[in-house]
């Protein structure tokens, strides 16, 4: 799943939750989706493209690239070795920020899940949103 799919359901939810919660929840469902944003802004800044061309020849992209890089055949690119590619950011990153990015965005989405059965029993259509939740959390698992 694209991770632009993740945003737009991150806001979309958020906006539609908000529209039938309390103050208190409305700012929790905006702090979380602005640490969010923060927290995939440093991944891609992070993930950054490597050229230090110190030598090493990559047949793949058939120029030189830096020592200890590997190529990704998805991102038809040479990234860090450590690195592994993503699915779901559509880019090659480190193991540990994906993880920590793939955990905050299922937070979120426990967050909202929670929240969708709270205020279901004053508002119980909102019970509909609940398979939505349910499937974007095990879209994050494969």
């Amino acid at each position: 799943m694209h991770y632009l799919y993740f945003h737009a359901y991150a806001m979309l939810t958020g906006l539609l939750l908000g529209m039938f919660v309390d103050p208190f929840s409305k700012i929790a469902i905006g702090v979380f989706y602005i640490l969010f944003c923060w927290f995939h802004v440093c991944v891609l800044l992070e993930t950054t493209p490597m050229n230090f061309n110190t030598g090493a020849y990559c047949p793949q992209c058939q120029r030189v690239t830096g020592l200890g890089l590997r190529h990704c055949n998805i991102c038809a690119m040479c990234v860090p070795g450590k690195w592994v590619h993503c699915k779901h950011l559509q880019r090659c990153c480190d193991k540990r920020l994906r993880k920590r990015w793939l955990n905050l965005f299922k937070l979120i989405v426990t967050m909202y899940s929670i929240m969708t059965v709270i205020h279901a029993l004053k508002t119980p259509w909102l019970l509909v949103l609940l398979p939505l939740h349910i499937f974007v959390l095990k879209l994050t698992y494969k």
